[in-house]
């Protein structure tokens, strides 16, 4: 609650501005111009229904702030998350060189943003940094850290669209007739499912139904899938196979895909073995390739968006639509072979 009043005075009677905050009182003088206190009320009542104005975030530090962000992504169960923010968060805090979070404007958000740019870095990787910090920032408002997120008319670099880059099927018998054992079995069933990297790693074979040919993608202790859906696969003879050859009568607790000694591939150990296996066939590419090779050869055999976006786990079938000129082409080609 906010109001004005006026306190007589030898030279005329002035306004003041008195309202409460955080169980503090605050009054403040304004003038002699009745108009202007109102702005002022106007302009405060304004900012106290928006927790734009308070006290308790002057004594908290960057520090604790990141910690319980840290926490809260952890105990959410994004391993891969966590790894990320922890990076760019130490990375963040460094360059501003700050300990309060009162003292993080919009502009010092802004000067690392373009830090991170002139650095090299490319403008997706800087925005996806960047969301990180404006999540952090609004969960910090969320928690009482701060009063509104000095992130949040940061605005993030725009992208060049680019078409997604997927395999072809020469390339994919290429990698599939390699030597690499480990590298042909995951090559098999990523261009057969469609699975996320995560989602592969943290496939149990208490996820996968040989006999009902289905395969799930579903939470675990400690991480849980993108928009933490759950969806069941359909595994096709290739999956099969792949996957029949590899049971070996394991625990369903068990990692379909792990180590010598048992445990689940790293994510980082993972993507830079792929790259290396692809330098060596001399093939472009990543392993994220395998999941477009997927969608795009479903959409060019006919299959609909619809059905593509339910197989890959996309929250949005306008996530789907990058392959949308795959089917017009396949359209076009059927057309093409009409005559009248």
């Amino acid at each position: 609650m906010a109001r004005i009043y006026q306190v007589a005075g030898k030279k005329g009677a002035t306004w003041y501005l008195d309202y409460a905050v955080d169980g503090r009182r605050v009054r403040k003088r304004v003038g002699r111009s009745k108009k202007l206190a109102e702005l002022a009320l106007a302009d405060t009542q304004v900012k106290l229904e928006r927790r734009e104005l308070g006290f308790t975030q002057t004594d908290k530090k960057l520090d604790d702030l990141i910690a319980e962000y840290l926490k809260h992504v952890r105990a959410n169960g994004i391993a891969y998350s966590h790894d990320l923010s922890v990076a760019v968060l130490e990375r963040f805090k460094g360059h501003l060189g700050l300990e309060r979070l009162k003292d993080i404007g919009h502009l010092k958000i802004e000067n690392y943003k373009n830090w991170r740019r002139e650095s090299g870095i490319l403008a997706s990787s800087v925005n996806r940094e960047l969301a990180i910090i404006k999540a952090m920032f609004n969960r910090g408002v969320e928690w009482g850290f701060l009063p509104r997120s000095p992130a949040q008319a940061v605005k993030k670099f725009k992208e060049p669209k680019r078409q997604a880059r997927f395999f072809s099927q020469d390339e994919i018998k290429k990698m599939l007739a390699a030597d690499d054992l480990v590298m042909r079995l995951i090559v098999s069933v990523l261009v057969n499912t469609g699975l996320r990297r995560d989602e592969l790693l943290h496939l149990t074979w208490g996820d996968v139904n040989l006999e009902r040919k289905q395969l799930t993608v579903q939470a675990k202790d400690g991480w849980r899938p993108k928009d933490y859906e759950v969806r069941h696969i359909p595994l096709n003879a290739a999956a099969l196979k792949t996957l029949n050859g590899l049971r070996g009568g394991r625990d369903p607790k068990d990692w379909v895909f792990r180590d010598a000694a048992g445990q689940r591939y790293r994510a980082d150990f993972l993507t830079h073995r792929f790259k290396k296996f692809l330098r060596g066939l001399k093939i472009e590419g990543s392993l994220h390739s395998l999941r477009h090779t997927f969608a795009s050869h479903l959409i060019m055999k006919g299959a609909d968006l619809y059905s593509v976006s339910k197989l890959l786990g996309h929250a949005s079938i306008k996530t789907t639509e990058i392959y949308a000129h795959l089917a017009a082409d396949h359209l076009t080609a059927a057309v093409s072979r009409l005559e009248f």
